[in-house]
């Protein structure tokens, strides 16, 4: 999970740079320094992205620290209908999971069980159980 936690990191420092910038641009709107149009929109701007990272991203991890602690993680199986560009995340039957990109070994059409965080779905483990055979049942091997 190491990858979580540094991902974790860097979208909180993203978070405190957008707040820092949306604050110093809107000290020099208020000081009548700013020169372009540009620049009076530029405390709004920042602070809708600050928003927006705040609630689809960082939040979710934030609430996810409890789960990676205490190593309590929700598990699901399906088969994979996609993997991104960069290969830091795939999605299993409509539902987005994240992963390090270093770990990733799977293929579209593979079934898997996934182990990941509640609310922000990054995985700490992938099993592709589309190679696993089934065992036979007791009645059959008796016979």
């Amino acid at each position: 999970m190491r990858y979580y936690l540094l991902n974790l990191a860097m979208h909180t420092v993203l978070l405190a740079v957008l707040i820092l910038l949306a604050c110093i641009f809107a000290r020099r709107n208020r000081k009548r320094k700013t020169k372009s149009v540009i620049g009076y929109f530029l405390p709004t701007l920042f602070a809708i992205i600050a928003i927006a990272d705040l609630s689809l991203i960082t939040a979710p991890r934030l609430m996810d620290i409890s789960s990676v602690v205490g190593r309590s993680y929700y598990y699901d199986t399906g088969e994979v209908t996609e993997v991104s560009f960069l290969k830091n995340s795939f999605t299993v039957d409509g539902k987005h999971y994240y992963i390090n990109p270093m770990r990733l070994k799977i293929k579209v059409g593979d079934t898997v069980r996934i182990k990941h965080t509640q609310y922000s779905n990054f995985t700490a483990e992938v099993i592709d159980v589309s190679n696993f055979e089934t065992l036979p049942s007791e009645t059959e091997a008796k016979t």
